[in-house]
Formats: C-alpha cells, sequence, structure tokens
C-alpha cells in the first residue's frame, strides 16, 4: 500500500521519553534489516540533525524499545543502512505500538493516536492514487479522445477536491489531539484565516503548557505571519472547485462538437 507521509521532511520533537508517564513498548521489523543492524529512537528539533533518545539492534529480525512517556510526542524511528536512511514517523505515548518500516513507507498502529494517523493515511492514499492513475492514463496514451482526457482531468480534480476536504474534516475534528496538531502544521494552506484563527482557539491548554510543544510554537509564527502577508481568503479548494466548473463546461461543449 502506498503511503504519503513518508515523503514528510519537516521533523518535530517534543520532549525526550525520560522521567515519569506512562509505559510505553515499540516494537517492529525493518524490511531489509540483519540481525546487529543498529536502530535509533529519537527526535528532531530542527529536521536535520537526529537526537538520539534510545539505540537498539535488530535481533531475530525484529527491535523493540521500552520505557515511560508522559502524553503523546513526535518521535521517529533511525535506520543508517539505507541511502538515504530511514526515519519513520510515530506518535511516541503509553500502550504497545508495532511498527513496520521500509523504504517504501511505514504502518504503525497500537495506541490512539497512531491508530488514528494510520487510518488517515490509508483513507489519504486512496486519493492519492486514483490522482496517480488518472495522470498516467493522461500522459502515458497522447492517443485518447478529447473526452476521455476531460473526464480523466475531472476525476483528478475531484479526488484533489475530496482529499483536501477530508484532510480539513479530519483536522476539525481533533484539533485537540496531537494528530490533529501535527495535521494542521502540514495543512494549515487549507484553511483561510478565519478558519485558522478558530482552530488555534480550540487548542485545549495542555497541548499549548505541554513542554517543548514545538508544534504549536509553530503554529503561532504560522499565525503571526498570516497577519503580515496580504490578505487571501480563498482556499485551495475554492481553486478547485472553480477549476471543475471550467473543466466540465469544456467538457461539455467538447461532446456537444463530437
Amino acid at each position: 500500500m502506498k503511503k504519503i507521509f513518508s515523503a514528510i521532511a519537516l521533523l518535530l520533537a517534543l520532549a525526550s521519553c525520560a522521567g515519569g508517564g506512562s509505559d510505553y513498548t515499540i516494537s517492529g521489523v525493518i524490511d531489509g534489516a540483519i540481525d546487529g543492524d543498529s536502530v535509533q529512537l529519537g527526535y528532531s528539533m530542527d529536521g536535520i540533525n537526529f537526537t538520539t533518545v534510545q539505540a537498539t539492534t535488530i535481533e531475530g529480525g525484529k527491535f523493540q524499545f521500552s520505557g515511560k512517556v508522559d502524553g503523546s510526542k513526535i518521535y521517529y524511528i533511525g535506520y543508517n543502512y539505507t541511502d538515504p536512511p530511514l526515519y519513520s514517523l510515530l506518535f511516541l505515548e503509553g500502550g504497545n505500538i508495532t511498527t513496520e518500516i521500509s523504504p517504501a513507507g511505514s504502518a504503525t498502529v497500537g495506541t490512539p493516536s497512531n491508530d488514528l494517523n494510520a487510518e488517515i493515511e490509508e483513507h489519504l492514499a486512496q486519493y492519492v492514487n486514483t490522482i496517480y492513475d488518472c495522470q498516467m492514463l493522461l500522459y502515458s496514451d497522447t492517443l485518447l479522445p478529447d473526452t476521455t482526457k476531460a473526464a480523466l482531468s475531472l476525476r483528478t480534480m475531484e479526488a484533489q477536491r475530496d482529499a483536501s476536504l477530508y484532510i480539513k474534516d479530519i483536522i476539525n475534528n481533533n484539533i485537540t489531539s496531537i494528530v490533529g496538531l501535527y495535521l494542521l502544521v502540514q495543512y494549515a494552506d487549507l484553511f483561510d484565516n478565519n478558519e485558522f484563527d478558530i482552530l488555534m482557539a480550540s487548542i485545549p491548554q495542555e497541548n499549548i503548557d505541554r513542554d517543548n510543544n514545538c508544534l504549536y510554537d509553530i503554529l503561532c509564527e504560522m499565525q503571526s505571519e498570516r497577519r503580515t502577508q496580504p490578505l487571501n481568503e480563498e482556499t485551495p479548494e475554492q481553486h478547485i472547485e472553480q477549476a471543475l466548473e471550467q473543466a466540465l463546461q469544456g467538457a461539455m461543449d467538447t461532446a456537444s462538437e463530437e
């Protein structure tokens, strides 16, 4: 299954996992790893430098981490035996987390935040696959009838619109969780200034006060930048809707000519 989050470049970290809190266990496998290979659990404060909190080795084809964590935090599993190295996102929180990692992506489940993120990734992958398939047909077959090309273009834009609406709905319904905050950082441009301000006001105080919660800090910087930029309240899905209307009219015109 195609995963769309594996290419996200922004690495976010919230704190180390030392101290009190809830018990967690991470059990995982890495495609192509062999016994004796080193695996790291850590975070990055700048998106470039990876800070290792724990390290272990592959044994019997598997690896495991355990410890305590306060709340839910964004961490990464690091594996340096590939080119480029693998860094797989996970939400570190109390419970039993399982992960399968490969260069094509990762699947991490077992706790509420990781289960929600996996569900979102799977749903978004359907839209991504639809867009990919339509684009492949459009550009691989130059002899397609104009009506078919128009239909494929429409389907592409519909998938883009539906994906945008799905993401916005997920963020609106989960803004009180770390998954919602993480997605808002990634997809802030889907919201106009008023929508963004409403979401920011909905973030619970516990997430604002949490130590080293750089997600909220990043969002505050985004909010400040929005207020200094020229006002543009038209969201991406509104652009897509306009394009859909134009494409639909064009397809109707083409069909009538044929």
